[in-house]
């Protein structure tokens, strides 16, 4: 559980509404108590138990029970039935979240924005005087969860994100370094630090006893942060955008994600832009529509 003193904040966030979003893999809630901001998740799939029971705790202490993500259809009827109750579109919710986020950590409103939103998978959106959505990537956190739970048996999101720290995705992957020769001119020096094929390292010579899965998880990472900081990067430019806001719960604790996707926005004159607690996003943009 997180707490956010608001004593400061000018936004005013109502108190007798809960704020909800069930996601495929996290349901996160943002509510008031007093002058701090509560933030707190639980697992979807394994704790369905949990977040009825978390809800039932929250009748008598909320009127308005407002849902988002895509997971929350169900509980929306249920509560509906006896109480008031919202069904917010997620790209609404999510850019209406950041919207705060970034006015709490920034003490300025946001200005003409990419959103790009990394949970389960990824949605890309511009925030300009309105919302529109603009594509996304079936790659995220549950492309990633799955390849290493097939490869590892590794279930815990935390402890995979621990040993890619430990990797070096450079035993396995090929740069465009490893191709050209130093002598070779056609290649400038920037351009020989980018990656010219995830797991290309990994061939027939490739021994398997060679293989830490510390570096490749660090190299799985690191290709789903390129191949989204390039499908912004182009989003961003297609539309006269600068500025470009990544969120969601891969991100977080996720310092090598973030460097692959600030290096790209570098590369591409891109501002890059993180927001602290950018997962609960949803949570808070259904709180405060």
């Amino acid at each position: 559980m997180l707490k956010i003193n608001l004593s400061d904040n000018i936004i005013k966030i109502p108190s007798d509404k809960l704020g909800i979003d069930i996601g495929q893999t996290l349901s996160k809630f943002a509510y008031l108590e007093g002058k701090e901001l509560i933030l707190t998740s639980f697992p979807t799939q394994t704790s369905i138990a949990t977040i009825e029971e978390f809800l039932k705790l929250k009748k008598g202490q909320f009127n308005i029970f407002s849902f988002t993500g895509g997971k929350s259809f169900d509980l929306y009827k249920e509560y509906s039935k006896n109480f008031t109750a919202n069904l917010i579109n997620e790209f609404d919710a999510n850019v209406k979240g950041i919207e705060f986020l970034y006015s709490l950590e920034k003490k300025k409103d946001l200005s003409r924005s990419i959103v790009v939103t990394i949970g389960t998978g990824t949605s890309i959106v511009l925030k300009s005087d309105h919302i529109e959505h603009l594509g996304g990537s079936a790659l995220g956190g549950g492309f990633f969860m799955g390849i290493i739970k097939l490869l590892f048996n590794l279930n815990d999101f935390q402890e995979a994100i621990n040993l890619a720290k430990k990797g070096n995705r450079y035993k396995v992957d090929l740069k465009v370094s490893d191709i050209y020769s130093l002598e070779d001119n056609r290649v400038d020096l920037l351009f020989r630090e980018f990656t010219a094929a995830s797991l290309g390292k990994i061939d027939m010579k490739f021994k398997n006893e060679s293989l830490k899965k510390e570096d490749f998880i660090n190299s799985i990472i690191c290709m789903i942060g390129e191949n989204l900081g390039t499908i912004a990067t182009v989003i961003a430019a297609n539309n006269d955008v600068t500025d470009i806001v990544f969120c969601g719960g891969f991100l977080k604790e996720n310092r090598i994600l973030k460097k692959v996707l600030s290096l790209l926005c570098k590369v591409k004159n891109k501002k890059a832009i993180f927001l602290k607690n950018s997962e609960f996003c949803a949570a808070i943009g259904a709180l405060l529509i």
